[in-house]
């Protein structure tokens, strides 16, 4: 089987999540050369407060965002993994649903939430955690142990090491991307989501937007930056 080798694996929960946790890095590494593969956990159907909204008509609406906002940023592949929102469960089969990715395009880097992220003193949501357990549990220890994935290796998938993991939404931020020239892209992109844009605040979302991005960039001698808790995986069992 020819492996894929992009250089990063993007998963995150919802349509949405990658583009706002680290959209101006993503645009950032298209422009230089490297592919980026999204893999969205979840359909987004129920992500609405408005009782009048049909699940089935939110997912259609919200992959098209997804879709919209990739573009904009230059990532070519998306793939849904098509799961209802907010009933995400770690289970054995998530778990191998993401190695078998993991295996396929042989990502250097996997991007995720910090499953461990309180927002506001409560946990975020079981979608979150989830997504983003399963996600690193792949990286240590599942994908250096075969036996585990017998079933994929038959296909002919090998063995691979990722190189580096990069978390938002993160409170232990450790690592600064400079997204100085994409960040109008990723504010571009976000802006595809107009399911997700529903309150009068939301016309200053941008403007907060390049608050928080120059905040983070304070001292790095960059004008705006993406902040992630970033680790080197074990290369070993």
């Amino acid at each position: 089987m020819a492996d894929r080798k992009v250089y990063a694996m993007a998963v995150a929960p919802h349509p949405f999540d990658n583009d706002m946790g680290l959209g101006g890095t993503v645009a950032r590494w298209v422009r230089e050369g490297k592919d980026v593969v999204y893999v969205i956990c979840t359909n987004g159907d129920k992500f609405s407060m408005d009782p009048a909204v049909q699940p089935e008509e939110l997912a259609i609406a919200r992959r098209q965002e997804q879709l919209a906002a990739a573009k904009i940023l230059g990532v070519k592949e998306v793939v849904f993994l098509g799961h209802p929102d907010l009933t995400l469960e770690y289970t054995p089969a998530l778990r191998n649903e993401l190695l078998g990715l993991v295996l396929k395009y042989r990502p250097e880097v996997i991007t995720t939430n910090d499953p461990y992220y309180r927002a506001q003193g409560i946990f975020s949501s079981g979608d979150h955690r989830n997504a983003g357990q399963a996600t690193l549990d792949v990286v240590w220890p599942y994908i250096l142990a075969p036996g585990t994935y017998r079933h994929l290796i038959e296909p002919g998938y090998q063995l691979h090491k990722i190189k580096e993991v990069l978390m938002w939404q993160t409170e232990n931020a450790n690592h600064t991307e400079d997204i100085t020239e994409t960040l109008e892209l990723k504010i571009e992109a976000i802006g595809c989501y107009k399911t997700q844009m529903l309150e009068p605040s939301d016309s200053q979302f941008a403007e907060r937007l390049r608050e928080r991005a120059s905040k983070l960039a304070e001292g790095k001698g960059y004008k705006y930056g993406e902040a992630f808790h970033r680790v080197e995986p074990l290369q070993r069992l």
